[in-house]
C-alpha cells in the first residue's frame, strides 16, 4: 500500500473516531462508504499489515450472539447496537415473542464506558458477527455495511458486484425501517455503532498515531 493510501486510511479512522451522539443521518449514510472501504474491502487490514503489524487489527464491540444464544429465531427483532446516539447509550435492543425472558445476565463491560455483552473481535470475526435479527432472519455486520453502502452511501459497484449483492439488497430492503430508533432506521443506528466501535478502538488509535509520526517526520 502506498503512502497516500496509508494516510487516507488513517484519516478515515480519525473521522470515525469523531462520530458523536448527534451525528446526522446524512453523515451516517456517507460514512457507510468509508465503512465498506475500510472493513469489507479490507483497506484497514491491508494498511495495518503494510506498516509491519501482525495479522489483523482488533476492536471491542457488542456480541449479540452472547445475548441471544440459540434463541435468535424466537425474537421479533434484535439489534447489537453499542452506540452513543441522540444522547443515549444503546446496546442489545430486542423484542422477543411470548412472555419468557431471553438472554443471560450480562458480564461487566470490557471498557470503562462500554456496553453489555462486549467482546474483543478481530476484523474478520467482527464482520461475520451477528448484527441484527428481524422475524427470525439473521444478518451479520458485513451484510449490513454492504447494504447501507450500496443503497444509502452512494457506492458505485461494478456490474459483477451488483449482481452478486442483488439478493442481499432484496433481503435487507424488506426490513428497512422495521426497527426505528429515535425516528431513525435501526440499520443506520447499527452503522453508528460499527463506526464508533472501529474509530474508538485501541488499534485504530495506534495506527493513526504511527501514521502521523511516520509522515510528519519525513
Amino acid at each position: 500500500m502506498d503512502n497516500d493510501s496509508l494516510i487516507a486510511v488513517a484519516e478515515d479512522l480519525e473521522y470515525l473516531s469523531q462520530w458523536g451522539s448527534e451525528i446526522s443521518n446524512a453523515e451516517i449514510r456517507r460514512g457507510t462508504a468509508i465503512l465498506r472501504r475500510l472493513l469489507v474491502e479490507d483497506a484497514y487490514g491491508v494498511a495495518w499489515r503494510s506498516i509491519g503489524k501482525a495479522k489483523q487489527p482488533s476492536l471491542i464491540a457488542v456480541d449479540l450472539s452472547l445475548l441471544l444464544g440459540k434463541h435468535a429465531t424466537e425474537v421479533v427483532y434484535a439489534l447489537a447496537g453499542g452506540a452513543l446516539f441522540r444522547g443515549m447509550s444503546m446496546a442489545c435492543m430486542f423484542l422477543n415473542k411470548g412472555t419468557t425472558p431471553l438472554g443471560e445476565t450480562p458480564p461487566p463491560p470490557i471498557r470503562k464506558n462500554g456496553y453489555p455483552f462486549e467482546r474483543l473481535f478481530t476484523l474478520s470475526e467482527y464482520l461475520s458477527s451477528l448484527s441484527d435479527v428481524v422475524e427470525g432472519r439473521e444478518f451479520n455486520r458485513r451484510e449490513v455495511i454492504k447494504y447501507l453502502a450500496n443503497v444509502k452511501g452512494g457506492v458505485h459497484l461494478s456490474a459483477q458486484q451488483r449482481k452478486t449483492e442483488e439478493k442481499l439488497i432484496a433481503r435487507l430492503g424488506k426490513i428497512e425501517k422495521k426497527i426505528m430508533v429515535h425516528n431513525t432506521d435501526g440499520l443506520l443506528v447499527e452503522a453508528v455503532a460499527i463506526g464508533q466501535s472501529l474509530g474508538d478502538s485501541e488499534d485504530a488509535r495506534l495506527f493513526i498515531k504511527e501514521i502521523k509520526a511516520r509522515f510528519h517526520a519525513q
